[in-house]
């Protein structure tokens, strides 16, 4: 089974694609922008062009002949309808927006980590959407992407994130959520910084694409 992979950069398509590859299943990435600066200005920009970028990725990947679609970008998930346009296209898609409302319905409290306001925004509506009572505690960093994009030691990286863990913890947040799909790169390094779970959605994300 071969699987597209639709992501913001080169870096977290390759992310994407070797999560699927770990799981034994062929992968072909497709990135949408070549840095994380042109990806945020994108998300932000026109809906008509996002939908017309996405749509022409989508054509591409049913014209090689593949059925399922990973779309492993919080951020880009947040902005645009994916489902829709796929399945106008006949195509399967799924989404970290698909899986963050079972983490809203065994924590009421949630300290979302993302990549921009775009990505924290999207968790939430899913989280709440899922379970009202959810409280969202979000935060952007895009700081972080740069880091990881530039290869980074994840060590380094969430030391500097030691402030956002400890507002979490002030917060009275139950576990903190990694809300981009870069962030699995610091997740043992954030992890060994705080008490709370650090909880990474791609895994559950990763069965759902490879179900039957």
């Amino acid at each position: 089974m071969n699987i597209a992979v639709i992501a913001g950069t080169p870096v977290d398509t390759q992310m994407g694609v070797d999560l699927l590859r770990r799981k034994g299943a062929g992968a072909l990435g497709f990135p949408v922008s070549r840095t994380p600066e042109e990806q945020t200005a994108f998300q932000v920009g026109s809906q008509s062009a996002r939908e017309a970028a996405l749509g022409a990725l989508l054509d591409e990947i049913r014209a090689r002949g593949m059925e399922r679609v990973l779309l492993y970008c919080n951020s880009l998930s947040a902005t645009i309808d994916a489902h829709a346009l796929a399945e106008a296209r006949g195509l399967r898609i799924w989404t970290p927006m698909d899986v963050y409302g079972e983490i809203a319905r065994r924590y009421r409290r949630v300290g979302v980590l993302a990549a921009n306001c775009q990505g924290a925004a999207g968790v939430e509506r899913a989280m709440v959407n899922a379970a009202p009572e959810t409280l969202v505690l979000g935060t952007g960093n895009l700081n972080l992407v740069l880091g990881i994009e530039a290869g980074r030691p994840p060590e380094e990286l969430a030391e500097r994130c030691e402030h956002l863990l400890r507002f979490f913890e002030g917060s009275g947040a139950e576990a903190v959520v990694l809300g981009c799909t870069h962030f699995p790169y610091v997740k043992e390094a954030l992890q060994r910084r705080t008490g709370l779970p650090v909880l990474d959605p791609s895994e559950t994300l990763a069965e759902l694409v490879l179900a039957p």
